[in-house]
């Protein structure tokens, strides 16, 4: 696929616009933050919606390919590991934020996070860092786009720019309505909702697709396009100037739910299109690169912020609010170059060899059985009464540990692969005997080292028995029946 560098470059731009709205860079841009471009600068969720419409776009230059097969399984992981390393390493560094109380959190506000899930549960949107709530988001849209486009191939392009438009229409008037009706006492939800966003990456797949049928290739009057490209851009601003004017026209985090989405993709078709010494421009190997540390850039930036304020208040400097609006632009630009070029690639490398030897639905299966196994352990041993919500503490600290020591361990000794389902029956019990012991071996010596050093009262021994107990036969239980219905092909060698 041909590279259009030159939109690299404008996630960037947007970036720094999602910055500038969260606080980070107030002391380069004070000089200039008064009205025409205040309203401008503080247009992150506008942004935001341009974000979404980009994606559309490049994922349709990418996949948008009708005489080849859709590889959605593939499509699906290579989406995976691409955003959920940073993307996790963002929410760990939350966590270590928050350590002294994070055991006190509710695991399922945990687990939506991890999940990518909280967007959908609107309390949770928020949670933990708070701008990953577009994470939710991108995940949705990945899912559907595969059906989308295998949908779109057997569809005229007229048809699906006006499907597009009437996608886009209803769903303004809908959020509008919300708006109006029950913002802001239902925030969460009219805001941060992924359906509130789906028009505004159908328009960017549309666009793509269009860009991929009609417009590559073709000679475009030069001069003209660049007449689009700065009058789209005109119109952006000017709407984003006059809806500071004249209050009753949608603005701040209205627009983010795609209002400005139309005017987007005109801006990145015609930029996409352009020849000129504008492209060569945007297209500096410098500026790309830039544009590629977009995506950490904002994943990252929540917790960073957080981290190096608390670390220079805490400090003994004269005046750390100055030291840190001075800094940290620079130290984000620098965060990002390493993340792009030294911590993402060798952690997608890896996890990529992992996926090759993980099932994912078995892994999840496995971590419901976790999960059940520590509630149905502690309910037998207690009943449901003062005793045991007296070891509310002790529960959720041998689930977070189990959750994550025990997945690693499966990991570790290839338990979730789902070649190893047509092992010799023996050899399948052996394998899974280790891991699951292994696991209850190491909770329990966190959970005794917890009680040792005056966390709980007790330290629940027949707990543990249990709970290896029904790991072990639901576990087992669940790797004989895949291999009953032979769920998985036998065409992998174990590993």
């Amino acid at each position: 696929m041909k590279r259009y560098d030159q939109l690299t470059f404008t996630r960037f731009w947007a970036l720094l616009l999602v910055f500038i709205y969260h606080g980070g860079v107030n002391f380069y841009i004070s000089a200039i933050n008064v009205f025409p471009l205040s309203p401008i600068l503080g247009s992150a969720p506008s942004a935001v919606g341009y974000l979404y419409v980009l994606s559309g776009f490049v994922m349709s230059l990418v996949y948008f390919r009708p005489k080849e097969k859709f590889d959605i399984l593939g499509y699906w992981t290579a989406r995976f590991i691409r955003i959920y390393p940073l993307y996790i390493i963002s929410f760990l560094l939350v966590v270590y934020f928050y350590a002294d109380y994070i055991v006190r959190i509710k695991p399922q506000k945990v687990l939506a996070n991890i999940f990518v899930l909280q967007a959908w549960w609107p309390p949770y949107s928020q949670s933990f860092n708070y701008a990953s709530w577009s994470m939710t988001v991108e995940f949705f849209f990945y899912a559907i786009f595969p059906f989308f486009v295998l949908w779109a191939y057997q569809q005229p392009t007229k048809k699906l720019i006006w499907a597009s438009l009437a996608l886009w229409t209803v769903s303004q008037v809908v959020h509008y309505i919300l708006w109006v009706g029950y913002f802001p006492a239902q925030e969460l939800f009219i805001v941060y909702f992924p359906l509130f966003h789906l028009n505004s990456f159908i328009i960017g797949v549309v666009g793509g697709i269009w860009f991929v049928r009609e417009a590559q290739g073709k000679e475009i009057n030069q001069r003209t396009n660049l007449l689009v490209i700065f009058g789209s851009l005109a119109l952006i601003a000017g709407y984003l100037i006059l809806s500071d004017v004249f209050p009753q026209l949608p603005r701040n985090l209205q627009p983010m739910a795609g209002l400005l989405s139309p005017f987007y993709i005109v801006f990145i078709v015609a930029l996409a299109l352009d020849k000129t010494v504008l492209s060569k421009l945007l297209s500096h190997r410098w500026l790309v690169v830039l544009g590629e540390t977009a995506f950490a850039l904002y994943i990252l930036h929540v917790p960073i912020i957080w981290l190096y304020e608390r670390a220079l208040f805490s400090s003994n400097l004269s005046n750390p609010q100055l030291i840190f609006e001075i800094t940290y632009l620079p130290l984000m630009i620098v965060t990002g170059l390493i993340a792009y070029y030294f911590i993402d690639p060798p952690i997608r490398s890896w996890l990529k060899n992992i996926m090759k030897r993980i099932s994912m639905p078995l892994l999840i299966l496995d971590l419901l059985i976790f999960t059940a196994s520590i509630y149905i352990s502690f309910r037998f041993r207690f009943g449901d009464g003062r005793e045991y919500l007296s070891y509310r503490t002790t529960g959720l600290l041998m689930f977070w540990s189990a959750f994550i020591l025990r997945t690693s361990i499966s990991v570790i000794l290839n338990t979730l692969n789902p070649a190893n389902l047509y092992l010799p029956f023996m050899q399948i019990v052996r394998s899974l005997f280790v891991s699951v012991t292994a696991g209850s071996v190491i909770v329990s010596a966190i959970i005794y080292a917890g009680y040792s050093a005056g966390w709980f009262e007790n330290f629940p021994r027949s707990v543990f028995l249990y709970d290896w107990l029904i790991i072990f036969t639901l576990s087992l239980s669940l790797r004989l029946v895949l291999r009953k219905f032979k769920l998985y092909e036998q065409s992998v060698a174990p590993i």
